[in-house]
């Protein structure tokens, strides 16, 4: 079996308070393998989110005070910061939940994206650097001349794919996607899974997606894991926990979601009632 692409081993992240640290992350362990989907759940607080923004070394506050990061076998936590910014979109890149707060609301979307390779030294002739942001967009369903709008003239899905798009422009071997989908509506979460697992596909690159929604994790991940007050409380094939979850927590997720048993018994309750 080959060496996963990303090792996270008993990462510890604590925030300083005045009433004393508070433990957002503790003792996480998981690992990802080049092509796979990986997600990570749980409700607000649990502390997913705080372990993405380790990893893209973005926490604000927050302190790495226990375990390792290791990415193709390198320790994160020995790279400078210099060569950290490098990493970032090179290596590992981010989806971030809010798409509109992400991007920069006076730049248009082409300038956006050049940013990218300008500030990793990827010098495209003008000629040719039209054609590869033209292409990233119609890599993710979007029309060319997006290149020509701002963000408010774009709906909240082509946000998102705009996103994704900037993630994917350097080619990186990991994506983090967190709550990509969190603002949006059922059929547009279903269309930017589809284009993300899509990407993904293209580059062989490993995905982590962040959410608290079971029935999307359901339909894109292949291994999940389940956060619950900072600890990672259960993790398996994505199959394999919904059809013998073991955490209480886990239980009360899957039993969250709607089916057409519990609409019947709640539907036959309503007529005995009336």
């Amino acid at each position: 079996m080959s060496d996963p692409l990303l090792d996270i081993r008993n990462l510890t992240i604590e925030y300083p308070t005045p009433a004393g640290r508070f433990v957002a992350v503790d003792d996480v362990s998981f690992d990802i393998g080049a092509g796979e989907r990986f997600g990570l759940v749980g409700e607000s607080g649990s502390g997913k989110s705080t372990t993405i923004l380790a990893l893209m070394r973005m926490l604000r506050g927050g302190v790495v005070s226990k375990g390792q990061m290791l990415l193709n076998g390198r320790d994160l936590a020995q790279v400078p910061d210099a060569s950290y910014r490098r990493l970032r979109f090179a290596e590992m890149s981010l989806v971030p939940q809010g798409a509109m707060s992400s991007l920069n609301p006076v730049l248009r979307i082409g300038r956006q994206i050049n940013d990218i390779f300008e500030d990793h030294g990827v010098i495209h002739p003008p000629k040719d650097r039209v054609s590869i942001i033209e292409d990233l967009l119609q890599r993710v369903g979007l029309p060319a001349a997006v290149r020509h709008r701002f963000p408010h003239e774009l709906s909240g899905g082509m946000k998102q794919r705009v996103c994704i798009a900037m993630s994917i422009a350097l080619k990186p071997s990991v994506i983090l996607a967190d709550e990509p989908t969190s603002a949006l509506d059922v059929m547009v979460q279903k269309q930017v899974l589809a284009t993300l697992g899509r990407v993904q596909k293209e580059l062989g690159a490993a995905v982590i997606l962040i959410g608290h929604d079971m029935a999307l994790m359901a339909h894109f991940v292949s291994k999940l894991g389940v956060m619950y007050r900072g600890k990672l409380v259960e993790m398996g094939p994505v199959k394999e926990v919904f059809a013998n979850p073991q955490h209480d927590y886990t239980k009360m997720l899957i039993n969250s979601l709607p089916t057409f048993e519990r609409r019947t018994r709640a539907a036959a309750a309503d007529r005995r009632s009336s």
